[in-house]
Order: C-alpha cells, then sequence, then structure tokens
C-alpha cells in the first residue's frame, strides 16, 4: 500500500509539472500582454519599459525557472492589472467554486449510484429503462447548452429561481444542478455496468446460498465489489467538473476560479492563468491519490 501511495504521488507531481509547463508555454504564444495593459497610444519605449518590469523581456527559460522555483513556495507572482497576489485572488474565488462542485457532486452521487446499482438489480425494468435514456441524454447535451435550458424554464419562464450571481441557495440550485447533470450520466451507466459484471459472481451466489437477506447481498457483497471502477471514474470526473465550472461559472456569472481564469485569459493576465492552472492541478492529483487509496480500502481483493 506505502509503495502505491508513493508512486501516486510521485505521478501526481508530474501531472502538475506537466501542467504548469504547458500553460506556461501556451500563454506566451497567445500575445504580448503589454498591448491590453498599456493605452493604444503607448509609446515602444514606454511597452519595453513594462516588459522589462513584468520580466517578460528576459529568457524564457529564465522566466520559467523563476515561476517553478516561486511556486515551490507557493509564490505566483502578482497580477498584471490588479496589483494583488495570484494566491490572493485564487482564494477570494476558490469557496465559490468549492461550494458549486461541492454540491453538484453530492447530488450527482447520492443520485447515480443507487440508481445505478438498481438498474443493475433490476436489470430490464422500468428504472433501468429510465436510468438509461437519462443517461444518454445527459451525455448528448453540452453543460452549457443545458444550463441554458435551465434558465430558460426555471429562471425566466416559472420565475422560480435567480438567474445569476451568488446569494442564498436558490442561487445555487441551477449551476449546481448543470454540473450534477453533467456528471450523473457517466457515473450512472459505470455504477449499472460494474454491478451487472459483479452479480453472476460465484461469491454473490455463495452469500446468497447462506440465506443472506437480498438487501445485504446488494450493499455488502455487490457493492463492495463492484464499486472500484467508479471511484476511479469518480477520481477523474471530479478534476474535471473544476473544468466544466469554467462554462456554467460563466453561464451564471457565479464569481469562481472559473469565471477568473476566463476573464484573466481575456486580458492575457498570466500569472493568474497559471496559478488557477496549478492549484487546479495539485487538487486533481491529490484526489488521483485519495481514490486510489478509497479503492483498495473498500476492496481488500485489491491490496497489495
Amino acid at each position: 500500500m506505502a509503495r502505491l501511495v508513493l508512486k501516486q504521488i510521485v505521478l501526481g507531481i508530474l501531472v502538475v509539472l506537466t501542467a504548469v509547463t504547458l500553460v506556461f508555454v501556451m500563454v506566451r504564444i497567445s500575445g504580448d500582454p503589454t498591448t491590453l495593459i498599456l493605452p493604444q497610444d503607448a509609446t515602444e519605449a514606454e511597452r519595453v519599459a513594462l516588459r522589462h518590469e513584468l520580466g517578460l523581456d528576459r529568457p524564457v527559460m529564465v522566466q520559467y525557472l523563476a515561476y517553478l522555483g516561486g511556486a515551490v513556495h507557493g509564490d505566483f507572482g502578482q497580477s498584471y492589472f490588479d496589483g494583488d497576489t495570484v494566491t490572493a485572488m485564487i482564494m477570494r474565488q476558490f469557496p465559490n467554486t468549492l461550494v458549486l462542485t461541492g454540491t453538484a457532486l453530492l447530488v450527482a452521487v447520492a443520485l447515480a449510484i443507487p440508481l445505478g446499482l438498481l438498474a443493475a438489480v433490476w436489470r430490464g425494468g422500468v428504472l433501468d429503462r429510465a436510468v438509461q435514456l437519462v443517461s444518454v441524454v445527459g451525455v448528448s447535451t453540452p453543460s452549457f447548452w443545458a444550463g441554458l435550458l435551465l434558465i430558460q424554464l426555471f429562471a425566466v419562464a416559472l420565475a422560480w429561481l435567480p438567474t445569476y450571481g451568488v446569494g442564498g441557495w436558490r442561487h445555487l440550485v441551477l449551476p449546481a444542478a448543470t454540473l450534477a447533470l453533467y456528471l450523473f450520466p457517466r457515473l450512472a451507466r459505470l455504477t449499472r455496468s460494474s454491478m451487472l459484471d459483479v452479480l453472476p459472481a460465484a461469491f454473490v451466489t455463495t452469500a446468497r446460498a447462506k440465506g443472506m437477506p437480498e438487501y445485504r447481498v446488494v450493499a455488502r457483497t455487490v457493492l463492495r465489489n463492484g464499486i472500484a471502477p467508479v471511484l476511479a471514474l469518480l477520481a477523474l470526473e471530479i478534476g474535471t467538473l473544476f473544468g466544466g465550472a469554467v462554462l456554467t461559472e460563466t453561464v451564471f456569472s457565479w464569481p469562481g476560479i472559473g469565471q477568473l481564469a476566463i476573464h484573466s485569459i481575456e486580458r492575457r493576465d498570466f500569472p493568474v492563468v497559471q496559478g488557477i492552472v496549478a492549484y487546479v492541478a495539485v487538487i486533481f492529483g491529490v484526489i488521483t491519490v485519495l481514490a486510489e487509496i478509497a479503492v483498495r480500502l473498500v476492496n481488500p481483493r485489491l491490496r497489495g
């Protein structure tokens, strides 16, 4: 187990380093930020002076190594436009994103895993067909379009919920439902197929032959042995949720790191974009390690 955890930590570090390197290169080939920072009538001398002040006139490798050195200590620099530290800007927005993605995750898991399990147990029944239909429709529907449909129905036509912004729980319903609709189909379909693989197994038949009640057979034997692929997918989808939050936060004007990322990309605020990618990559790496541990704790046969 310890060897596996160490291996996952090393892989997580490589993922973070790769993500940070790629975004470092991409933002620098996107254009010169001084064209947006300075007024249009700025002279070339003023642009040269600003590039020197921001350190953009140094060799790219020198900039990269300096950035990595600061990132190791949690220093991602300052925004080109706001003059605030990148960490402070992200920390102001991150709680909103965490509330949004956390709520969507809880709703999706609470619905997808039980329904996927019951669809497998009652294969071919009404519930099974309903879960498969909803899953196909959900996978085929872009999240931003689903968000717009929810706004049109519940905010515009019925006037039950607000269309944008942060406030009480009512402001959270539509964006969280949009993200949950994105995650639900994948979790439900994989749960169903994974449980269908386990149900015919000999140890399930043995548990039933011993007189174990059916609900205990399903909850303890079937679910425990079939949940490993679902946990692995869940770890990947949590990282995807943060990516999907970019569009969702934009549609609903939800002030999280997704909206901050879009705004920073539009004005070429390199340090903020790089800081957001680094934070999301670290979160993804940590969740992956925790998922590997959880899979082996749930299913003793996978421990090694």
